[in-house]
C-alpha cells in the first residue's frame, strides 16, 4: 500500500505533508513528485537541501580552488546527474560557462530535465541518458571539457567496465583538464562505511561477502537475493584509489587534491562526529606514513576526495 502523502502550493513556496509532518521546499508540485515517486514520501524530504547541503560540502573547496587561479568559462561534464543538485550548485558558479551532465538512470535524467527547466538553468547545456555500454565511449570528442565532476559515482561503475569509464572521464579532458572524484568510499580502508557498513565486506568475494552482510545486518538482507546484492551499480565493493587514475597511473595525472583543499584537509575540516573527531591524530599520521614513502595521503581515508590535473607529456 502507498504511503499516503500530499503537496501543498503555498506559491512562493510548496510543502510536502506526510507522516503528520510538512517539508517546506521551493521545488515545484512536478519535481517534488517526481522526487516521491523515486524515493517514496518519508526519504523525498531528504533532497529538498542537497544543492546547499551535499553541493557546497562537496564543491565548494573545488571552485574556490578554480576562482583562485583565475580559470573562468570553463567547459564542465558532470558524470551522474542523480536528483540535480550538483548540476544545480555548479551551474551557479560563475566559472563555469557551460555545464553537460549524464546519468544511466533515466529517471535521474527525467528529474534533473525538469529542474534545468523550471530552474531555468541556462549554463546547462545537455542532460543525456546513456546506458552503462555508452558510459564506455563517451559520446563526446576528445578534450572537449575543461573539467569532470564525479560525485559519489565510481563505486557503482561495474567491475567489468570500470577501467574503461575511468579512462573515458580522462579522454574527453585536454593535456592540463582537471577531473575530481569526490564522496568515493575507499575500498582499501578496513570499515566499509558507504552500504552494508561492516568491516572487510568489501574484500570479500561476492558470495561470501553476501553471506557475511545476511549474517550481521539481517534485519536489512532477509530479503535481498545475491543477484540483487551484486547487481550493477551496488556499492559495497568501494574503489580504490588507482580505480581513479587513468590507465597510466600516477604517472598521467599531477595530483592536485592536499593543494585544492581536499584530502587530508578535507577530512579535517569536515569530521562532525565525535568519533571521527577522535581519531585526527591517528589519520593525520597514516597520511604523514604514506606522504614520507611518496604515496598521496588520501589513501589513509574513508572517503576519496581528489583533485588531477591530466599530464599527458609526463605518462608518454
Amino acid at each position: 500500500m502507498a504511503e499516503p502523502f500530499r503537496i501543498l502550493d503555498l506559491g512562493d513556496r510548496r510543502v510536502l505533508e506526510t507522516d503528520g509532518r510538512q517539508y517546506p521546499t521551493r521545488y515545484s508540485a512536478r519535481v517534488v513528485r517526481m522526487l516521491v515517486e523515486r524515493k517514496g514520501p518519508r526519504r523525498a524530504p531528504l533532497y529538498f537541501d542537497f544543492k546547499e547541503t551535499r553541493g557546497r560540502h562537496f564543491l565548494a573547496p573545488l571552485i574556490a580552488y578554480l576562482r583562485s587561479q583565475g580559470r573562468h568559462g570553463l567547459r564542465v561534464l558532470e558524470v551522474g546527474c542523480s536528483f540535480g543538485h550538483m548540476t544545480e550548485f555548479l551551474a551557479d558558479q560563475p566559472e563555469i560557462g557551460a555545464l553537460t551532465t549524464f546519468d544511466t538512470d533515466p529517471a535521474f535524467v527525467d528529474l534533473t530535465r525538469a529542474k534545468v527547466e523550471e530552474l531555468e538553468l541556462r549554463t546547462v547545456r545537455e542532460v543525456r541518458h546513456l546506458d552503462q555500454g555508452a558510459t564506455c565511449r563517451l559520446p563526446w570528442p576528445d578534450g572537449a571539457f575543461d573539467l569532470v565532476v564525479a560525485v559519489g559515482v565510481v563505486e557503482h561503475l561495474p567491475a567489468r567496465y570500470r577501467r574503461q569509464q575511468v579512462d573515458e572521464y580522462y579522454r574527453v579532458l585536454p593535456d592540463g583538464g582537471l577531473l575530481t572524484i569526490l564522496d568515493t568510499p575507499n575500498r582499501w580502508f578496513p570499515l566499509e562505511t558507504h552500504s552494508v557498513g561492516l568491516p572487510l565486506v568489501q574484500w570479500l568475494p561476492p558470495r561470501l561477502a553476501y553471506h557475511y552482510a545476511r549474517l550481521a545486518r539481517l534485519g536489512r538482507y532477509r530479503s535481498v537475493s545475491f543477484e540483487a546484492f551484486v547487481a550493477d551499480g551496488t556499492g559495497w565493493r568501494n574503489a580504490s584509489f588507482a580505480d581513479c587514475l587513468p590507465s597510466a597511473g600516477l604517472a598521467g595525472v599531477d595530483d592536485l587534491t592536499e593543494q585544492a583543499g581536499y584530502g587530508l584537509q578535507f577530512f579535517r575540516a569536515t569530521a562532525r562526529s565525535r568519533t571521527r573527531r577522535a581519531l585526527l591524530p591517528l589519520f593525520g599520521a597514516a597520511a604523514a606514513v604514506l606522504g614520507a614513502a611518496g604515496r598521496p595521503p588520501s589513501m589513509a581515508l574513508p572517503y576519496l576526495n581528489l583533485l588531477f590535473r591530466l599530464d599527458r607529456k609526463a605518462s608518454g
